[in-house]
């Protein structure tokens, strides 16, 4: 399982609030086509966030159809959210890879056995992470850490394969 924080890992950390306050975020459609890829592959997917905004949630309802299930919001203290969802799928902490940049993730990227940290991340998020990426939380972080997964488990020529057939 892969599981990842939005605000500064999948988005850029910049909020955007319209004249109503609704809040809006970008996300990169690399990230998301390597949130696809990592699917494909079955590698389980979920997110954890303090955020409680609703964009967040519509995109990722548009990775439910690739097997998406697991989006949890308002988290202010990851731990628990984490723990249920390690239950939940009957892993241990070293199956699990996580990804956030900021002082709440510091506890999840600690216990799991496999934590990224993108470029833009406190230093103390780099310290714990076991890799950091020269790329920054929504601009590329994401797809580059899938990436090296898909690639270190050889699914990534595989699933290459399967965008190229036609």
């Amino acid at each position: 399982m892969f599981v990842f924080d939005i605000d500064g890992v999948m988005t850029d950390g910049k909020l955007i609030f319209d004249d109503n306050g609704v809040e809006t975020k970008f996300f990169n459609t690399l990230d998301g086509m390597g949130v696809v890829m990592a699917l494909k592959a079955g590698i389980k997917i979920a997110v954890i966030t303090g955020s409680k905004a609703s964009c967040v949630k519509k995109r990722f309802d548009k990775f439910r159809v690739h097997g998406f299930e697991d989006l949890i919001q308002g988290e202010e203290y990851k731990m628990p959210a984490l723990l249920t969802l390690i239950e939940k799928y009957g892993l241990k902490n070293e199956e699990v890879a996580y990804m956030g940049d900021d002082v709440i993730d510091l506890a999840p990227s600690k216990y799991v056995g496999f934590s990224f940290a993108p470029k833009n991340a406190i230093k103390e998020v780099k310290k714990i992470a076991n890799i950091v990426l020269d790329k920054e939380g929504g601009n590329g972080a994401v797809r580059a850490a899938i990436d090296m997964v898909l690639k270190a488990r050889g699914d990534y020529e595989k699933i290459l394969k399967e965008f190229y057939s036609f």
